[in-house]
């Protein structure tokens, strides 16, 4: 691996962070809050109908 010896090279997701603006740090955290409350209501609502894309998710997501 080569290192940048001035170190003007950087990547990764913490660089790409903090150079977002703030209105678009606010949407981004408010939308991941967001879909880690909606996750788990939709699988227990695609699961609960009884249908074939339930059979699906619980393939991957076993119920507790």
């Amino acid at each position: 691996m080569h290192k940048e010896s001035m170190g003007h090279h950087h990547h990764g997701f913490n660089y790409w962070f903090s150079h977002l603006p703030v209105g678009k740090k606010v949407i981004l955290v408010v939308f991941l809050i967001w879909l880690a409350q909606a996750l788990p209501k939709w699988s227990v609502a695609i699961m609960a109908d009884g249908e074939m894309s339930a059979s699906i998710v619980k393939f991957f997501i076993t119920p507790q």
